[in-house]
């Protein structure tokens, strides 16, 4: 696993940072397979990503041979402000007209949040073609919180331990919520994992994992087996570095 480690002066430069990484990769992917596969954070940290995309590369990225899922949501409405799907839905899918069959949000109509996930997990291999076997996405972005999580892989939660499935519905007691995750085994599996890590508040954690190696964190358990990991890091993020 190849691991590299960027940080940036400020959120606005991270996402200036990442547009650009979102670009040439695509374009890789895009050339050699005829398609790129994305997964997209939650949080409010790729809205920098989203804004530069659409003001930067509108019209310099293939964007009809892309297909956008989500690592993670909560479980509200497409339409609820705390969505994550809806948070790109405006900020990146509609501004560039991306249109529907691209793009494959979380179900979060189930009464049982279970069977939402695994009718995503059904989706995904569906998409891949992988009745079997972890498919791998070109690209997957990732937050993380102060707490050390990542996509909605909380500490203390039955999710960290899930070996089998690619996606699953898990409650986090922290918050009294459902979450649908990916899990590691479909993380792991991913060409290129993107960490998106802005604000002070992630500091100590992005030092426990880089500078103490602590592995405990849910963020640090994200190892591509053949894939690339990029940390982009902001400086407040990064100042205990």
């Amino acid at each position: 696993m190849k691991t590299t480690v960027k940080i940036l002066d400020d959120r606005e430069s991270l996402g200036i940072y990442a547009a650009d990484l979102f670009l040439e990769l695509s374009e890789k992917y895009i050339r050699q397979n005829g398609k790129f596969t994305v997964a997209l954070a939650g949080g409010s940290t790729p809205k920098a990503l989203y804004r530069n995309l659409v003001n930067l590369y509108a019209e310099d990225i293939h964007w009809s041979y892309i297909d956008f899922f989500w690592s993670d949501e909560r479980y509200v409405a497409f339409d609820h402000p705390d969505s994550n799907g809806g948070m790109a839905y405006a900020h990146l899918l509609s501004p560039l007209g991306i249109a529907k069959q691209h793009y494959f949000p979380v179900p979060t109509s189930y009464k049982q949040p279970p069977q939402a996930a695994m009718e995503y997990e059904e989706t995904i291999r569906h998409h891949f073609n992988a009745p079997t076997g972890i498919p791998t996405f070109d690209l997957i972005f990732l937050g993380m919180g102060g707490d050390g999580h990542t996509a909605s892989l909380f500490p203390g939660s039955k999710a960290l331990l899930e070996t089998r499935r690619l996606v699953v519905a898990n409650w986090v007691d922290a918050l009294r919520s459902w979450r649908i995750t990916f899990t590691y085994p479909l993380l792991n599996g991913g060409k290129h994992v993107i960490f998106l890590v802005s604000g002070s508040d992630k500091a100590a954690v992005i030092k426990g994992i880089h500078k103490d190696g602590l592995r405990h964190h849910p963020a640090a358990q994200v190892q591509p087996s053949h894939g690339e990991l990029h940390w982009l890091i902001d400086a407040s993020a990064g100042s205990e570095l």
